[in-house]
């Protein structure tokens, strides 16, 4: 009862909640740039952006783990083109610097400003060819200002432009008419021989049979047959979708899965390689073998 209420907390006192997290970090900065010397971990963002990325403890961790999904599940090689769409302060790219080679060539985007300023600052400057970009593509959450509206946004590239293309813990911020635009931006954006890493909260049978048990990590009590989530007053803070609905937007967009779903720990399940969902993703005439 008590994690429910805290799941229908109006948006006003969420957003304050926010405010006061982010005065927080804030504050206690100058204590973190101190750790930051001493443990030769310079190198890092600040926290008050390592904290928009997701847990601070796995800032380093999680980047090592999706670098590793690059070269292994995308066949990533050091010569290649990757699109990181939510890259928020760097921690991929900070991941990848050493194994991209000078003909490789690495974009970030992001809607978040501050992480783009920071980025383009300490990593473009050293590495040229890691190359950031704001994207001012409107979340009601995490960007409610922003002057794109993220169902129609056509990313700046030119199509065909990426090997690989990365949206990790992006999807599972987003809406459905979002999620469907951005997908066919991806089949736009790749390679003939393109491979994109997505991840995602998927609903199937199997995810509510370990919900009914108690066994799921996260309660998604709102939405509809198509898309839940957990907060009912701020949506984009964590959303699934219907696994048949995810592989629907996949074929009318002209893409198909390249290997089967790598399903991740959050559900439940004992046999999960990550904690998010994740899905290889190619264009149609490439499936799977």
């Amino acid at each position: 009862m008590w994690k429910l209420s805290m799941q229908t907390l109006p948006g006003s006192v969420i957003k304050l909640a926010v405010i006061l997290r982010s005065i927080m970090f804030l504050t206690v900065e100058p204590i973190d740039y101190v750790s930051r010397l001493i443990n030769g971990e310079n190198e890092l963002p600040p926290l008050y952006l390592r904290r928009w990325v997701g847990p601070l403890v796995s800032f380093r961790t999680s980047a090592a783990e999706f670098t590793a999904y690059l070269k292994l599940i995308c066949h990533l090689l050091p010569n290649e083109r990757i699109l990181d769409i939510g890259c928020g302060c760097g921690s991929m790219a900070l991941s990848l610097t050493e194994y991209l080679g000078t003909q490789g060539k690495y974009i970030g985007v992001d809607i978040h400003k501050a992480s783009i300023r920071w980025c383009q600052r300490k990593i473009s400057r050293k590495h040229p060819n890691f190359i950031f970009l704001h994207i001012d593509v409107k979340n009601r959450v995490y960007n409610p200002n922003g002057k794109w509206p993220a169902e129609h946004y056509i990313f700046p590239f030119e199509s065909k432009s990426f090997d690989v293309i990365l949206l990790k813990s992006v999807f599972t911020h987003m809406r459905p008419e979002e999620v469907n635009n951005y997908l066919k931006e991806i089949g736009r954006l790749l390679s003939d021989e393109g491979r994109c890493l997505a991840t995602f909260f998927l609903l199937n049978q199997e995810q509510e049979k370990l919900s009914k048990e108690g066994a799921s990590k996260l309660n998604f009590s709102f939405g509809d047959e198509t898309w839940r989530y957990i907060y009912k007053n701020r949506p984009e803070s964590g959303v699934a979708y219907r696994e048949d609905y995810v592989l629907e937007c996949l074929s009318k967009n002209g893409l198909v899965l390249g290997e089967p779903i790598k399903y991740g720990t959050w559900s439940g399940r004992r046999d999960g390689i990550s904690y998010q969902d994740m899905l290889l993703i190619r264009k149609l005439n490439l499936p799977y073998k």
